[in-house]
């Protein structure tokens, strides 16, 4: 049965523990000495004095305890404020666009020093070999990668196709890993509640790790059902009273704040001296720009201290300890002994102004991550084999043949993934309501399915079109455009570059952003990407489109467990009923 003490970072070995001893006893000088700054305690919601002293990676002791025991190294922190290092309690590391050695790169010198990422993004595309490379990564990084076991691929059999099937036995072997924590999000909760046999078994097989839950809106005997299951936590709550009844019937409500899904605001007021150990911090689906102007989990704290006035070590609390406590890590997120030496070191604890990170008792800055990256990558064998295998779209495939009547339509909500579903009129020249553009969901595997059309309002275009092989989670092309011959086009060139984002202004390709890990990935630095993205977000803004972020919008538009009305490969999809329904009434 598996056992989460034999997981990653959880026990010192003998070893470590005699060395660790003897440093207390004074017999041995410890590796490094950090002096000359104060440690927040984030359980009593103290800020004490240190030093703190490290040996082989976790911390020996600290405060005046620390004052006499000897190192080989003293480090002089010139009055900083040292913090535990950060941790995103549920994450996709695909949807950053990075490879995991480039997201390791970019996010820990920011203090998230440890993330639990579900791979079902590159799982939903190939299955087996994307799992298995995610955890050959996680052994190779200083960053704490801990993987969780992709649970519904595809998000729901029925009505999706993916690249391929990641059945309960190959689920099974991965039980044992050192780096992986349980289940990972089950978002097929209509299989929870109706009992479904096979989402049982998946349950049961998990039973003794850490189950991760995805339930947007459920409440009353739904949400009852679905807690008694045995899952765990949330990342899909949106508001403050559905926060409330998740947690108030034991759930975690983990936080998030993505490029789109921005819900941290809403749920902030959560946070109080008795749920803080319930509550956590994610991104789930952040892209280097974001990253690159506001920052990751740093953001989200520093966003709950000077926007919603929580109690600082309320704050960091949420944002490290109440993670490892509810994923198990018992020696991650606390300054104290025999914890692993996770540590960010800030000037002031409400500017969450990051002066130096520690991994491991290493400092980030020393460890030449960027250097390193493209050999760990080598060294890691990623999949590289082509996945865009569908034939050349014609403009006449994409044509909607509109005729007087009433439509369902897909109306994008700003800062959410959920959608509104709404029903305009067409009286044989233009819709009742403007902004209304075609919508495109084209199968990339090689069924060779014609591509899946419908309306969605929201983007604006006035011109061209936009597409996208990011399409959660199945990651078939989704593509929105003011005319078919656009449309045509942008799907065209993701084909043959392999997959990314693209424009189409003039019938002329004038931003992209290749994607050839997967159709998904990026092998370019997260600055590199970064600068493509502005191009691309600049290009989309000339033809029309408003969206802050329309890429990552877009790409949820295919995901058919997130209300209200979604759209795959086979159809549109009422979410609310979990069934597909015509396109026009």
């Amino acid at each position: 049965m598996p056992n989460l003490k034999h997981k990653h970072t959880q026990q010192l070995d003998r070893e470590q523990l005699l060395r660790l001893l003897a440093v207390l006893r004074k017999e041995k000088s410890a590796d490094l000495k950090l002096t000359n700054l104060s440690v927040l305690d984030l359980i009593n919601g103290d800020v004490t004095s240190g030093p703190i002293v490290i040996d082989q990676g976790y911390i020996v002791a600290v405060g005046p305890e620390a004052d006499t025991l000897q190192a080989k190294r003293t480090v002089d922190c010139n009055g900083q404020i040292a913090t535990p290092g950060f941790i995103d309690g549920h994450m996709h590391v695909e949807t950053s666009t990075m490879t995991p050695f480039e997201f390791e790169r970019t996010t820990l010198p920011l203090g998230t020093t440890s993330i639990v990422c579900d791979p079902h993004e590159l799982v939903n595309v190939m299955g087996k070999p994307g799992i298995e490379w995610f955890l050959r990564c996680s052994e190779m990084m200083r960053q704490n990668m801990f993987v969780q076991v992709s649970s519904c691929v595809p998000a729901v059999a029925e009505l999706d196709i993916n690249g391929s099937d990641f059945t309960l036995e190959e689920m099974k072997a991965y039980l044992e890993h050192p780096h992986v924590l349980g289940l990972a999000e089950v978002m097929d909760y209509p299989a929870v509640l109706n009992g479904n046999p096979d989402m049982l078994d998946k349950l049961a097989a998990f039973n003794p790790l850490n189950i991760d839950g995805h339930c947007p809106l459920l409440s009353g005997r739904e949400l009852s059902a679905y807690v008694a299951s045995g899952i765990q936590n949330c990342h899909e709550t949106t508001s403050y009273q559905e926060g409330k009844e998740k947690l108030a019937k034991g759930m975690a409500v983990i936080m998030r704040e993505g490029s789109v899904a921005k819900n941290l605001d809403a749920l902030a007021p959560l946070i109080t001296d008795y749920s803080s150990p319930q509550c956590l911090l994610c991104t789930d689906d952040r892209n280097p720009h974001e990253i690159a102007k506001e920052g990751h989990i740093n953001y989200m704290v520093k966003r709950l201290i000077q926007h919603h006035w929580i109690k600082p070590h309320l704050a960091y609390r949420v944002a490290s300890w109440s993670a490892a406590q509810h994923f198990g890590l018992r020696r991650l997120g606390l300054l104290a002994p025999g914890y692993k030496a996770d540590i960010n070191l800030v000037k002031t604890l409400r500017n969450v102004d990051i002066q130096r990170v520690v991994i491991g008792g290493q400092f980030v800055d020393e460890l030449n991550l960027a250097g390193s990256v493209a050999d760990k990558l080598r060294a890691s064998v990623p999949p590289l084999q082509p996945t865009m295998k569908h034939k050349t779209v014609t403009a006449d495939e994409l044509a909607i043949p509109l005729t007087t009547g009433d439509y369902h339509v897909i109306e994008i909500v700003k800062d959410e993934l959920l959608t509104n579903h709404l029903v305009c009129r067409f009286d044989g020249q233009q819709f009742d309501k403007q902004g209304v553009n075609r919508l495109a969901v084209v199968e990339r595997y090689g069924h060779q399915l014609p591509p899946a059309m419908g309306l969605v309002k929201g983007f604006e275009l006035n011109q061209g079109a936009i597409a996208t092989s990011v399409g959660h989670d199945s990651h078939n092309i989704v593509a929105i455009g003011a005319d078919k011959h656009s449309m045509a086009l942008a799907i065209n060139h993701l084909l043959t570059i392999g997959g990314g984002y693209c424009v189409v202004q003039n019938d002329n390709v004038t931003a992209d952003l290749k994607l050839p890990l997967g159709g998904i990935m990026s092998l370019d630095s997260s600055e590199a990407i970064t600068d493509q993205i502005i191009a691309l977000k600049q290009a989309a803004q000339t033809i029309g489109v408003e969206v802050a972020e329309p890429f990552v919008q877009m790409s949820f538009l295919a995901l058919p467990v997130i209300p209200s009305l979604k759209m795959t490969v086979k159809g549109l999809v009422d979410v609310e009923k979990f069934e597909l329904i015509d396109l026009q009434l």
